[in-house]
C-alpha cells in the first residue's frame, strides 16, 4: 500500500495543499497500520496488544476515514471540470462511502474495544480485515484522484464509459479491475 501511494504521489503534477495533506494523512495511517501489524503478530494470545500503537492506528483511521467522507472528497468534487470525471465520482461515491461505513463498523465493534482489553486472537483477524478494506478504499479514492486535472495520467472516456456501462450490471457492483480496464 505505501508502493501504491509513493506510485499516486509520482503522477500527481501540480501540487494542491488538499491533497498534499490527504496523502501525508494517507501515509500516516500507513505507517500506523504496519507498526501495529509488525507488533501484533508476534505476541502470543495470553499477552496484551501494544496500546499506545492500537490506539496511534485507531485515532489515525477514524481521521482518515472523517476527512475524507466530510471534506476530501467534496473538495475533489470542485476539482472535477469535466461530465466524465463528474459521472466516475458519481459511480466511485457510493462505493466510497460504503468502505468507509464498513471500516468505521469494525473499529466501533472490534478495534475500540480492543484498546480496553487488548484480545490479541480477535484482533489480528480484525486487523487483517482492516487492511484489505483500506487497500479497496485506496484504489477507489486513487481512481477519484486519477479522475483529477492535477495528475499526469487522466482516466480516459472510455474508462468512464466501461464503468458506465457496469454499473448498469444486475448487482451493480463495480470493480476496482473493471475501471482500470
Amino acid at each position: 500500500m505505501l508502493t501504491k501511494l509513493a506510485n499516486l504521489s509520482e503522477k500527481i503534477t501540480v501540487s494542491h495543499p488538499m491533497i498534499d495533506q490527504w496523502l501525508a494523512s494517507r501515509r500516516q495511517l500507513l505507517v500506523a497500520y504496519y507498526q501495529l501489524v509488525g507488533l501484533t503478530p508476534q505476541k502470543n494470545s495470553s499477552e496484551t496488544c501494544d496500546e499506545v500503537a492500537l490506539d496511534t492506528f485507531c485515532q489515525r483511521l477514524v481521521d482518515y476515514l472523517s476527512s475524507g467522507h466530510f471534506k476530501h472528497y467534496q473538495q475533489i468534487e470542485m476539482l472535477l471540470a469535466s461530465q466524465a470525471q463528474q459521472r466516475l465520482l458519481a459511480l466511485l461515491y457510493p462505493q466510497l462511502e460504503e468502505s468507509t461505513h464498513t471500516l468505521l463498523a469494525l473499529y466501533d465493534t472490534y478495534l475500540e474495544p480492543a484498546i480496553a482489553n487488548g484480545e490479541i486472537p480477535e484482533l489480528r483477524n480484525v486487523i487483517s480485515e482492516v487492511g484489505m478494506h483500506l487497500e479497496s478504499l485506496f484504489d477507489l479514492e486513487d481512481q477519484m484522484l486519477l479522475s483529477t486535472e492535477l495528475v499526469g495520467s487522466q482516466e480516459s472516456p472510455s474508462s468512464v464509459n466501461s464503468a458506465s456501462r457496469l454499473n448498469n450490471r444486475p448487482d451493480n457492483a463495480l470493480s476496482a479491475d473493471a475501471l482500470d480496464s
